[in-house]
């Protein structure tokens, strides 16, 4: 098994690995190239000078701009034309070369088809025997005023090697400060940041005790306060899904029983009194025993669409002509009981759903206007009507209504608006959470419009194929 570690001790390691890596690099950088980055801008400004000074060939001032480019620069300037010879910066090692080296120098830089040429590693004996610095020259040939002139800027390249010896003797202790430093911010950090993540983690033990106390976390963080906040959200959810499991299994056992004792007691009234042996009797007991399988089924249902085994058989029907055979299923029902109940058609149109499923939907929003329907006039409407480019499929009633803070609740699993437990007509208490998994499997709009004591409007929205 994998050797596990505290967080502390991998915040320690990891900045000490980027430490010393970021160190090894600069190292590295530094005494390996220092050298050659030296030489290369030194070069460049030699070349840089030369331009300087061909821009200024004529310029009234040009004596003392010159001394002061080569001054501030630290290199020696030399202008050799066919009149004047006129060296800058006084002693230096360009005042040591002769006539015969300066037209030397002077054709290689004509054969150039730019005109200019960098001579490294110019040593001159006679005057620097004892200076272990390379001399190198720039030189620029230009025409001014139908004379040739030749710009020399030269200057003296000392090597490195004590700068990187000193900075190799630096090192060391500059390391050794900074990895001491990391280690103190490491300890630092841990204590804001990695603090709150173990309290964090020792109260999300009791998480699935529902007893999650966020008020224990102390953070500053907006990341770590944001995870505190949506544990406390999750311990919530737990004991408000513990609740709720416990209601509905008091719930489903009443609709269990009802139906049940129904059977049993018109059975055995059946089976005492022969008279009692009639076709209302037999369709009682037939009724309570399909709610019974109602019931079964939506628990089926939705303990499939739990495990994603729930799978959809979409087929193209007409609209009108479903919404139809919806309507007759429950048509005698209603005449019975003395309920109104219509039918409102749109346009005929064909859509691709799950017939069975969203049967299974309507039924649902149907034995919910039945349920809680209790004015004695009764009204149900089942219907469809066009909007924009979406057909509208909806079931109105006139019956209770629902609490505008209700709306919100009334889709979830455990949700019951009536916690006082009535008995349903049809139907098993949780059709509208398994409505909720079948339109959304569907991937269909929908909804509920309602007004406490005036009436409900459940629908979902489909578009024509």
């Amino acid at each position: 098994m994998k050797k596990k570690y505290s967080l502390r001790v991998q915040l320690v390691f990891i900045l000490l690995i980027f430490v010393i890596a970021v160190m090894g690099l600069v190292y590295f950088v530094q005494t390996t190239f220092l050298d050659d980055f030296y030489k290369t801008n030194k070069i460049k400004s030699l070349s840089s000078v030369a331009y300087s000074i061909a821009d200024m060939i004529g310029d009234e001032d040009f004596d003392e701009i010159i001394e002061h480019m080569s001054m501030s620069n630290e290199v020696c300037v030399r202008v050799v034309s066919n009149k004047e010879d006129y060296c800058y910066s006084g002693p230096c090692t360009l005042k040591g070369i002769d006539n015969n080296t300066i037209n030397m120098i002077a054709s290689e830089v004509v054969a150039q088809d730019n005109g200019e040429k960098l001579f490294d590693n110019f040593r001159y004996q006679r005057h620097f025997q004892d200076k272990p610095e390379d001399v190198y020259i720039f030189a620029k040939m230009i025409e001014y005023d139908e004379e040739r002139i030749l710009i020399l800027v030269s200057s003296g390249i000392t090597p490195l090697n004590t700068t990187i010896s000193t900075i190799k003797s630096q090192y060391l202790l500059i390391s050794s400060i900074i990895v001491a430093m990391t280690i103190i911010l490491a300890l630092i950090l841990s204590r804001f940041i990695l603090k709150p993540i173990k309290q964090i983690n020792n109260e999300s033990k009791n998480l699935s005790k529902g007893e999650y106390d966020a008020t224990k976390v102390a953070t500053n963080s907006l990341e770590l306060s944001e995870l505190n906040e949506g544990l406390e959200k999750a311990n919530e959810d737990i004991l408000k899904a513990e609740k709720a499991k416990k209601e509905l299994l008091g719930n489903v056992s009443h609709d269990l029983r009802t139906p049940l004792t129904m059977i049993v007691g018109y059975g055995e009234m059946m089976r005492d009194l022969p008279e009692e042996n009639n076709e209302d009797n037999i369709n009682v007991i037939i009724d309570e025993a399909k709610r019974l399988s109602t019931l079964v089924d939506d628990l089926i249902d939705i303990s499939k669409i739990d495990a994603i085994k729930l799978e959809l058989n979409r087929t193209e029907v007409d609209l009108n002509d479903f919404l139809s055979s919806v309507y007759r299923q429950y048509e005698k029902y209603c005449q019975t009981q003395k309920i109104d109940f219509s039918l409102k058609l749109s346009d005929d149109i064909k859509v691709s759903i799950d017939e069975k499923r969203i049967k299974q939907i309507l039924y649902n929003f149907i034995n919910n206007s039945l349920n809680y329907n209790n004015k004695d006039k009764q009204v149900i409407e089942l219907g469809s009507e066009k909007i924009d480019d979406f057909y509208r499929v909806y079931v109105y009633d006139n019956g209770e209504g629902i609490e505008a803070n209700d709306i919100k609740n009334i889709w979830d699993r455990y949700y019951k608006v009536d916690k006082e437990h009535k008995r349903h007509h049809i139907g098993s208490g949780i059709g509208l959470s398994l409505a909720k998994e079948l339109l959304e499997a569907h991937g269909l709009n929908y909804g509920v419009e309602s007004q406490k004591g005036e009436y409900s409007k459940f629908y979902f929205d489909i578009k024509p194929v």
